[in-house]
């Protein structure tokens, strides 16, 4: 993939392509390492940036009609039809070049929206923008809040309703119907409840565990192997109030006890750990601020940490982590800051 500007800044197709392939890329997990710095070296370039925020903005549309009466009738047979011409004229896309961007994003995303008509309801996607607090309502009326750059998936059927947390953290408030159970399912992790509140954090590439902590009510969670799903019986585990476990590889942590009063404090942008991994910290940390933090060595993803901070101090956690911890911070050219190993200053 092309990463810099190598490519003349008016062939817009190639840059349209290079958009398309990272905004599917970071739909389908999170990136590596050097995938990440490539794409924040990409996103430097302006011509770049409007073209991957073009498909942000579609992306955000289509979802928007998918929910509402008129994603109901491009769901009919024939109804996709003139989609692409009311998308053409509302974002203003050139004949030539626009044609083809819009076309190869329906059928990427588009699809994924708008495609399933045939008497099954269409499964509806929520996102949030990064350091955007956002809180959305379901059909049935429970509310769920999306943390900063946080991305959920909604599918119900009648029998169950179902939640799929894609990325970033989201706190549940599930209206209560019995004959209809609410599932919530992030990495190795599936969460059942029938009314309650709680909160789920999705973990990242470094960190890969779920959490799962329970403001009110009862929450059963149990860890699935998705490659022997249904082979042999998953461990689980039921949470009450003031209640907390981690879901890591198919294993279950043993259960904490937490303040149940503060649970999800980050909807105040409030941020609590206590003997918490760094690479949580760092991960958290990253979905509030523009330019990404990066953990420099394995051996300190681990390193354990108890700190506090807000939201708007997002950006001045790593100086606050260097001062604590044996640690150094190197901020790199492009922006993203490096946390290397280095002794605690006397």
């Amino acid at each position: 993939m092309t990463t810099g500007n190598s490519h003349p800044q008016t062939d817009i197709r190639l840059v349209e392509a290079e958009a398309r392939t990272w905004f599917m890329l970071r739909g389908e997990r999170d990136l590596k390492a050097d995938e990440q710095s490539a794409y924040d070296a990409w996103m430097q370039q302006a011509v770049n940036r409007k073209a991957y925020q073009r498909l942000q903005l579609i992306d955000r549309s289509l979802a928007a009609l998918a929910a509402g009466s008129e994603g109901a009738r491009l769901r009919q047979p024939g109804g996709l039809a003139g989609l692409l011409d009311r998308l053409n004229n509302y974002f203003g896309i050139s004949p030539v070049s626009g044609f083809a961007f819009a076309c190869t994003l329906m059928l990427a995303v588009g699809v994924v929206y708008l495609a399933p008509w045939q008497g099954e309801p269409a499964a509806q996607a929520y996102t949030s923008e990064l350091a955007q607090v956002r809180t959305i309502t379901l059909d049935d009326g429970s509310r769920i809040t999306l943390g900063g750059d946080t991305a959920i998936e909604s599918d119900f059927s009648n029998e169950r309703r179902g939640v799929k947390l894609l990325r970033g953290q989201a706190f549940f408030d599930i209206a209560k119907d019995p004959s209809r159970p609410f599932f919530v399912s992030a990495r190795g992790a599936e969460i059942r409840v029938v009314g309650t509140r709680f909160d789920v954090n999705a973990g990242s590439k470094l960190n890969p565990e779920v959490k799962v902590t329970v403001e009110e009510g009862v929450v059963d969670v149990a860890s699935r192997d998705r490659e022997s799903a249904g082979a042999v019986e998953a461990p689980k585990v039921r949470l009450t109030a003031g209640q907390q476990v981690r879901v890591s590889e198919q294993q279950l942590s043993r259960v904490n006890t937490v303040d149940a009063t503060r649970v999800a404090g980050w909807r105040q942008g409030k941020f609590s750990y206590r003997d918490a991994p760094l690479s949580e910290i760092v991960a958290d940390a990253n979905r509030y601020r523009k330019n990404r933090i990066v953990i420099g060595t394995r051996e300190l993803e681990n390193l354990r940490v108890t700190t506090a901070f807000n939201a708007d101090q997002a950006d001045t956690l790593v100086a606050m982590l260097e001062q604590s911890l044996p640690v150094r911070v190197f901020k790199e050219p492009d922006g993203r800051v490096v946390i290397w190993p280095g002794a605690v200053a006397d």
